[in-house]
Protein backbone atom coordinates (compact mmCIF):
# COMPACT_ATOMS: atom_id res chain seq x y z
CA UNK A 1 0.00 0.00 0.00
CA UNK A 2 0.87 3.45 -0.55
CA UNK A 3 0.59 4.17 3.20
CA UNK A 4 4.42 3.45 3.98
CA UNK A 5 7.01 3.93 2.76
CA UNK A 6 7.81 7.23 0.77
CA UNK A 7 4.64 8.27 -0.26
CA UNK A 8 3.00 11.54 -0.03
CA UNK A 9 -0.94 12.70 -0.60
CA UNK A 10 -1.74 16.57 -1.55
CA UNK A 11 -5.18 17.47 -0.93
CA UNK A 12 -4.81 20.75 -2.27
CA UNK A 13 -3.86 18.99 -5.98
CA UNK A 14 -5.21 15.62 -5.10
CA UNK A 15 -2.28 13.82 -6.16
CA UNK A 16 0.34 11.28 -4.89
CA UNK A 17 4.10 11.39 -5.18
CA UNK A 18 7.15 9.83 -4.12
CA UNK A 19 8.82 12.88 -3.01
CA UNK A 20 8.01 15.99 -0.95
CA UNK A 21 6.42 18.70 -3.29
CA UNK A 22 7.58 21.28 -0.42
CA UNK A 23 3.80 22.40 -0.12
CA UNK A 24 2.62 22.46 2.93
CA UNK A 25 -0.38 20.74 2.56
CA UNK A 26 1.81 17.98 1.07
CA UNK A 27 1.92 15.09 3.54
CA UNK A 28 3.22 11.43 4.12
CA UNK A 29 0.04 9.00 3.76
CA UNK A 30 0.64 7.68 6.93
CA UNK A 31 0.57 10.82 8.88
CA UNK A 32 -2.33 12.03 6.68
CA UNK A 33 -4.43 9.13 6.71
CA UNK A 34 -3.49 6.83 9.83
CA UNK A 35 -1.94 9.22 12.29
CA UNK A 36 -3.75 12.45 12.25
CA UNK A 37 -7.07 11.11 12.73
CA UNK A 38 -5.82 9.35 15.41
CA UNK A 39 -4.33 12.31 17.14
CA UNK A 40 -7.44 14.48 16.80
CA UNK A 41 -9.51 12.30 18.03
CA UNK A 42 -7.93 11.74 21.34
CA UNK A 43 -6.91 15.66 21.54
CA UNK A 44 -10.47 16.67 21.28
CA UNK A 45 -11.27 14.06 23.64
CA UNK A 46 -8.87 14.87 25.99
CA UNK A 47 -9.89 18.16 25.95
CA UNK A 48 -13.84 17.47 26.78
CA UNK A 49 -14.30 18.92 22.95
CA UNK A 50 -17.68 17.23 22.55
CA UNK A 51 -18.42 19.11 20.08
CA UNK A 52 -15.89 18.55 17.63
CA UNK A 53 -15.65 14.89 18.81
CA UNK A 54 -18.86 13.25 18.08
CA UNK A 55 -19.50 14.35 14.14
CA UNK A 56 -15.60 12.70 13.99
CA UNK A 57 -16.95 9.55 15.89
CA UNK A 58 -20.22 9.27 13.70
CA UNK A 59 -18.17 9.79 10.65
CA UNK A 60 -16.23 6.86 11.95
CA UNK A 61 -19.13 4.82 13.48
CA UNK A 62 -17.98 4.53 16.54
CA UNK A 63 -20.63 6.84 18.80
CA UNK A 64 -22.92 4.41 17.79
CA UNK A 65 -21.09 1.82 19.03
CA UNK A 66 -20.67 3.83 22.56
CA UNK A 67 -23.07 2.98 25.52
CA UNK A 68 -24.93 5.50 26.33
CA UNK A 69 -22.92 6.16 29.99
CA UNK A 70 -19.49 6.45 27.75
CA UNK A 71 -21.33 9.33 26.14
CA UNK A 72 -21.28 11.08 29.80
CA UNK A 73 -17.01 10.11 30.30
CA UNK A 74 -14.61 13.39 30.09
CA UNK A 75 -10.93 13.31 29.94
CA UNK A 76 -9.17 10.37 29.84
CA UNK A 77 -11.88 7.99 30.77
CA UNK A 78 -13.49 9.36 27.64
CA UNK A 79 -10.72 8.83 25.34
CA UNK A 80 -9.73 5.15 26.45
CA UNK A 81 -13.20 4.21 25.94
CA UNK A 82 -13.44 5.68 22.41
CA UNK A 83 -9.85 3.94 21.84
CA UNK A 84 -11.11 0.55 22.80
CA UNK A 85 -14.28 0.95 20.77
CA UNK A 86 -12.86 2.08 17.78
CA UNK A 87 -9.37 0.80 17.88
CA UNK A 88 -9.50 -2.59 20.15
CA UNK A 89 -5.64 -4.27 20.46
CA UNK A 90 -6.89 -6.80 22.39
CA UNK A 91 -7.82 -9.19 18.68
CA UNK A 92 -4.25 -7.63 17.45
CA UNK A 93 -2.51 -8.66 20.49
CA UNK A 94 -3.62 -12.15 21.07
CA UNK A 95 -3.45 -12.86 16.98
CA UNK A 96 0.19 -11.74 17.19
CA UNK A 97 0.73 -13.92 20.03
CA UNK A 98 -0.74 -17.28 18.40
CA UNK A 99 1.03 -16.40 15.55
CA UNK A 100 4.45 -15.23 16.64
CA UNK A 101 5.19 -16.49 20.19
CA UNK A 102 6.39 -20.49 20.52
CA UNK A 103 4.55 -23.01 22.44
CA UNK A 104 5.32 -23.81 25.50
CA UNK A 105 7.34 -27.29 24.50
CA UNK A 106 8.85 -25.61 22.09
CA UNK A 107 10.19 -22.58 23.83
CA UNK A 108 11.28 -24.86 27.09
CA UNK A 109 13.97 -26.25 24.98
CA UNK A 110 16.15 -22.82 24.89
CA UNK A 111 14.91 -21.59 28.41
Amino acid sequence: GKVWGDNFFDPKTKKWTKKHTGEKTCQRAFVQFIYEPIRRVIDAAMNDNKEKLWPMLEKLGVKAKLKPADLDLMGKPLMKRIMQTWLPADVALLEMIIYHLPSPATAQKYR
